[in-house]
């Protein structure tokens, strides 16, 4: 399996992968893949954000997308995970490994946000942890449609 920078031409794999991810627990909300396309296509483009697939014998199984922006509060930059999502053992943990070095590797980056839903196997918490995320907030979402 490789980790690798993703390219405009793993954008359609990109957002089939988001495609899946936010369909595994619906919320009310339309699904807009060119929207998908679109951001991946920005995170792509420059060496600001972070864009990186694990690909299996040619087959983007996982990607993991962050947007870079100045801090609102703080100096510096913020750095926010806008996707997660593998379909194959071992390539998210590869993914989230490389994404932490990219990380820690841009002293500019001050803070990164990396969001979870509920449902997802808590091994992901505890990865996130021993790769340095170790500030835990609560995250409280409101959803139009969205009653629980």
């Amino acid at each position: 399996m490789l980790i690798r920078r993703a390219k405009f031409a793993d954008i359609p794999a990109i957002v089939e992968l988001a495609v899946e991810s936010v369909s595994r627990n619906p919320w009310p909300l339309r699904i807009d893949r060119q929207a998908m396309a679109d951001t991946a296509r920005e995170l792509i483009a420059g060496n600001q954000h972070f864009a990186e697939v694990a690909e299996d014998e040619g087959v983007i199984v996982g990607a993991v997308g962050a947007s870079v922006q100045p801090g609102f509060w703080h100096e510096r930059m913020t750095c926010s995970v806008l996707m997660f999502f593998s379909k194959k053992a071992g390539a998210g943990v590869a993914l989230l490994r490389s994404f932490a070095r990219w990380v820690r590797g841009r002293p500019a980056i001050k803070m990164a946000v990396f969001s979870l839903e509920a449902e997802l196997d808590p091994r992901i918490g505890l990865l996130l942890r021993r790769l340095g995320f170790t500030h835990q907030a609560p995250c409280y979402t409101y959803v139009r449609g969205m009653s629980t």
